[in-house]
């Protein structure tokens, strides 16, 4: 077993540039939301859908951090936050399928509360990650959850 360790930096996520009509959609969306709610007598229902919209267009202004990653004998490193090999099941590097999409590691967790860790791979070297991660954990092909790849698919 080797004692290196590999490092790599990337995006902590994929960020989708929005047009303006992406906003002008995602606001036609929500006010028809709030509409519905109001009609149907929800009003409290038609506030948590503005709260949820507001918060939605936070998080899409907002542009990724670049994250240092390390895979040691210890497990993941992601910015300051370890994911120990011992409370990971698998691995599967997934790559590419078409343009504009990003090669990422899906770290299978043993937990319930968090079953799935997706780690962007940006700069790193697929082969040497994945010929070290062979070392201390199995490959099992896995894929993205169905949320992760709708909010890709809107643009979040």
């Amino acid at each position: 077993m080797e004692t290196e360790e590999i490092h790599w930096r990337a995006e902590e996520y994929l960020f989708h540039k929005k047009s303006t009509d992406w906003y002008w959609y995602f606001g036609l969306i929500t006010i028809g939301l709030m509409a519905f709610s109001v009609y149907a007598h929800n009003t409290l229902f038609a506030f948590v859908i503005g709260i949820g919209a507001f918060t939605m267009l936070l998080y899409a202004t907002k542009t990724p951090k670049t994250v240092d990653y390390s895979a040691t004998p210890h497990g993941i490193m992601a910015g300051k936050t370890q994911y120990p090999y011992s409370e990971l099941a698998s691995f599967w590097v997934s790559l590419p399928k078409k343009a504009g999409e990003e090669t990422i590691l899906l770290l299978r967790s043993q937990k319930m509360s968090v079953p799935l860790f997706v780690v962007p791979l940006g700069d790193a070297d697929i082969n040497q990650l994945h010929d070290f991660l062979l070392n201390f954990l199995e490959e099992k092909e896995d894929r993205l959850p169905l949320g992760q790849v709708f909010m890709n698919f809107v643009g979040f």
